[in-house]
């Protein structure tokens, strides 16, 4: 081989290497929590939106994240479920502000405080993209009606019902606790119906401590149901042990094991994916989460994933600006499992009256609450702290002042 033809074939292989490294680089590599039937939708969102995406998932977001960050292996973006997290990231300077984006359309399109929760020092960090309505409780209509039960409007009925269930030979609730977070939703739900809207957020930011009146009757008054191993499926070492998703599947098998079940709305298509018999307002329903205290009403609590960018590249801008439009929403609402916060987005849109029902309990709420532990620090709220400490009182009921006090010393030292 002469001189040029070596120097032309040195000169294609190098053309086609960083043609391949371009191509690389043109996918949006994002790390989140996200699988299954939601990771499946998100990627025909992003598909729409003409980008490539490369999804990393995991259960312990914050710990990779650390890690990354550690060895400066960052992704483009994160989906953060946790608006602590968010804010702490960004006065750290990790993360880029979402200046591109149009102010008038975000404000057209969102509530002020979606865009307050996501900012920081007067900057837009994070865009809330999926919303969840976690103050609802799911049943199967069919055997409520074959066992002649009738929803229940105020806690003290829904705790009626359950010791109805057990007298018949029924197990009455299926909880998962293996990983913490679901159980956190409980205590917010109770805590807002017995302590109300003013005491929650002092709670949130440390102004009431662990110990006080108020956190202890939100355990004890969830007590009612997880300090009595009768009224779980499979106990407290059964509950312990299992996943949401699994609990979940225990009341809408065929066969039901457990006949209430209490979590976000984004269970429901987890469940009729899994579970093919199921129909969304056949077999699956849910009622509101009832208050407790009647002067409290009735609030609801939601939480949000936000989408946050360490990297701002022209295909990073290009997938947030899609995803923050109505279309992004709009599209995601019609493939199921996705309840939008975007003001302009009809509720026509939903594939269902399970969602739309959630939906518009979302819109028109008189109280609207974020999830508390998605708010505190992320040592206070998370793994390590009050999911754990749920974990350890289901466990233990008896050692609710020794929980509470270790959760005091944790958030005394965060705060």
């Amino acid at each position: 081989m002469n001189k040029k033809n070596i120097t032309l074939s040195i000169l294609f292989i190098l053309v086609i290497a960083l043609t391949s490294c371009g191509t690389k680089s043109d996918a949006v590599s994002i790390i989140g929590t996200w699988g299954g039937t939601e990771l499946r939708n998100f990627k025909k969102v992003c598909a729409s939106a003409g980008v490539k995406i490369k999804f990393e998932t995991t259960r312990d977001l914050n710990s990779l994240l650390e890690t990354r960050l550690r060895s400066e292996n960052v992704p483009d973006i994160a989906i953060l479920p946790n608006p602590a997290k968010l804010l702490s990231l960004a006065k750290r300077g990790h993360l880029r502000p979402l200046s591109f984006l149009s102010k008038k359309k975000l404000t057209r399109d969102y509530n002020s405080h979606w865009l307050k929760m996501g900012s920081y020092a007067g900057k837009l960090y994070g865009l809330f993209y999926k919303a969840a309505n976690k103050s609802i409780i799911w049943y199967n209509p069919q055997e409520f009606k074959k066992h002649g039960w009738k929803i229940p409007k105020t806690w003290s009925k829904l705790m009626a019902l359950s010791k109805k269930m057990l007298a018949a030979g029924k197990t009455p609730w299926s909880i998962g606790a293996d990983i913490g977070w679901p159980l956190s939703d409980w205590i917010e739900n109770i805590m807002a119906r017995t302590s109300g809207e003013k005491n929650y957020k002092k709670w949130i930011e440390h102004e009431i401590p662990w110990t006080s009146p108020d956190v202890k009757k939100a355990f004890v008054t969830w007590g009612e149901i997880v300090s009595k191993k009768d009224f779980l499926y499979g106990g407290r070492d059964g509950t312990l042990a299992s996943s949401f998703q699994n609990a979940a599947f225990a009341v809408f098998r065929k066969d039901p094991k457990a006949y209430l079940y209490y979590e976000g709305d984004f269970i429901s298509g987890i469940i009729t994916q899994e579970l093919k018999h199921v129909k969304l307002g056949k077999n699956i329903d849910f009622f509101p989460f009832p208050p407790i205290d009647p002067k409290h009403g009735n609030p609801i609590i939601v939480g949000a994933d936000a989408l946050a960018a360490f990297k701002l590249t022209k295909n990073v801008k290009k997938l947030i600006t899609y995803l923050a439009s109505k279309k992004a929403h709009e599209q995601w609402v019609k493939l199921g499992g996705f309840i939008s916060h975007n003001r302009n987005v009809s509720l026509k849109n939903y594939p269902d009256y399970v969602s739309r029902k959630s939906a518009k309990m979302i819109s028109s709420a008189k109280v609207i609450l974020f999830d508390a532990s998605d708010l505190m620090h992320p040592a206070v709220g998370n793994k390590g702290g009050f999911w754990d400490a749920c974990k350890r009182y289901i466990q233990s009921p008896d050692k609710l002042d020794e929980i509470l006090k270790d959760m005091e010393r944790l958030a005394v030292k965060h705060y």
